[in-house]
């Protein structure tokens, strides 16, 4: 590959430089002075390191968590895989046996460029910063043309053309809900998970009632303590990590935790090291919390340049910890409800005979959390248990059946063996592309899609655009979602 493009690709695959790259380039359209600018971008760039350093931290420890309960599991009656979108990709892009490294790059490169000229002449005008999502999503757009058996030119073509119109659209589709949950419209959504996220606000508007905030739950004094987002969140996830070491206990026994060549707990008694695991988790997510809140201080601010020089009314479209400080309590009853709806799935998968993710609690915490935020802003509290819950039960079957019938093609011939994808953003549209393949072979899975994306642009064709107003469409008191932010 050229050098000057790989040095490109890979500089687009860091999001502290990426975003940093788009407030210098806000702060300077706005002609700011030479202090403001240094500043504005060096902690919108420490913001995403603060962010990625608390994210390390938080799944080092819910690692040793998913060994445990894959370790309870049965797997000589069932075939268990591991779904981890960035494991597939990697594992894709570094199988030297294909060109689909070049091609996830390209697309990656080529995805963004139609992203913002779609942004640009349309009314959606968002700006899509979620790095390792950016990635992502190429990589299985990539995968999945290729898979069709595509020539290279029309894979990058036209993988390209989806991802530029899913990173333009998917972040529209999630605004009205943003709008409920941050209090302002302001910032949007950019993650993966968004189609499953906006069926959760939707049965949350069914079932629940908005007024009863997961954040307005009355505790009892004497359990004041559980209001402390640190404390509720360490209890919690010290009852998960606990559930999976009794099950590994189980089944290969304290030596086989503590002991043996390769000891999971690195010889620590095991109560010790799930408490660990516990505090580390909480430890991780404090940390993210404070990038994010650095982030969102400085990003917005920046993108007013970009809003008003290049992309007249863009919004910047971030990653899934951007809504947690708005609803903490829903964040974590995501986490529990969405882990029992993927214990659900794994039995109805069992007994039905596909293939069983392992369940994961970096799933249940980051999607079916974001699930449960979202159902909380339209059904509150009992929108939240089952949004977060509906996020994990469906998710493990759509990830299941992607796995099943080889969606993204052979992924084990492809150098992924035995992973999977996870976010429905990818999975669905890779399904229902693998069903037209199927009755109509890859031409016709070809230009639907196509199609799909330059109806889409027609609708919304706007390349004239007035300069942003005053933001009127606010639908909760900022005070109010300044306070439920603490």
């Amino acid at each position: 590959m050229n050098p000057v493009l790989q040095f490109i690709i890979q500089l687009v695959q860091i999001p502290a430089i990426i975003v940093g790259f788009i407030a210098l380039l806000g702060l300077l359209l706005q002609k700011k002075e030479v202090g403001q600018v240094v500043t504005g971008t060096v902690k919108t760039v420490l913001s995403l390191l603060i962010i990625g350093g608390g994210i390390t931290v938080l799944i080092n420890a819910l690692v040793p968590i998913q060994k445990m309960f894959a370790m309870a599991l049965p797997s000589e009656s069932v075939t268990t895989f591991v779904t981890f979108d960035e494991a597939v990709v990697s594992a894709v892009q570094s199988n030297t046996a294909t060109k689909l490294g070049t091609l996830i790059g390209l697309t990656l490169l080529f995805g963004y460029m139609f992203h913002l000229l779609i942004s640009r002449i349309t009314s959606q005008r968002y700006v899509y910063l979620t790095g390792h999502m950016i990635w992502v999503h190429a990589g299985g757009f990539a995968i999945l043309f290729y898979s069709l058996g595509l020539p290279n030119w029309a894979v990058v073509l036209v993988a390209s053309l989806v991802d530029g119109a899913y990173m333009t659209f998917a972040p529209a589709m999630a605004q009205p809900f943003m709008r409920k949950i941050t209090g302002t419209n302001d910032v949007a959504f950019a993650h993966g998970q968004t189609i499953l996220n906006v069926a959760a606000a939707g049965l949350g508007k069914l079932i629940g009632d908005p007024k009863k905030s997961t954040e307005h739950i009355n505790v009892p004094k004497k359990l004041n303590f559980f209001r402390d987002v640190a404390v509720s969140t360490t209890i919690v996830m010290f009852i998960v990590s606990f559930i999976a070491a009794v099950g590994a206990v189980i089944k290969v026994g304290v030596a086989g935790l503590e002991g043996g060549e390769n000891p999971l707990t690195g010889g620590q008694n095991w109560i010790v090291f799930t408490l660990l695991q516990a505090l580390g988790f909480t430890a991780g997510m404090l940390i993210m919390l404070y990038g994010v809140r650095m982030l969102i201080a400085e990003i917005v601010p920046a993108f007013e340049g970009i809003g008003r020089k290049v992309i007249p009314n863009a919004k910047p479209a971030l990653d899934v910890p951007v809504i947690f400080p708005f609803a903490p309590n829903a964040l974590i009853i995501g986490l529990i409800s969405g882990f029992l709806g993927q214990i659900l799935g794994m039995v109805v998968l069992a007994l039905i005979g596909l293939p069983m993710p392992i369940p994961s609690v970096i799933v249940a915490f980051f999607a079916c959390g974001a699930g449960a935020i979202f159902a909380n802003a339209t059904g509150g509290v009992r929108g939240a248990w089952a949004g977060g819950f509906m996020w994990g039960f469906v998710g493990w079957i759509l990830i299941s059946v992607a796995y099943y019938v080889g969606a993204f093609g052979d992924l084990t011939a492809l150098g992924a063996s035995s992973l999977g994808f996870t976010v429905p953003d990818v999975i669905i549209p890779g399904l229902i592309v693998h069903f037209l393949f199927v009755i109509g072979g890859k031409w016709v899975a070809t230009a639907v899609p196509v199609i799909l994306v330059l109806a889409l642009v027609a609708i919304f064709w706007q390349p004239r655009l007035e300069l942003p107003k005053a933001e009127t469409e606010n639908t909760e008191n900022p005070a109010d979602a300044a306070a439920s932010s603490k």
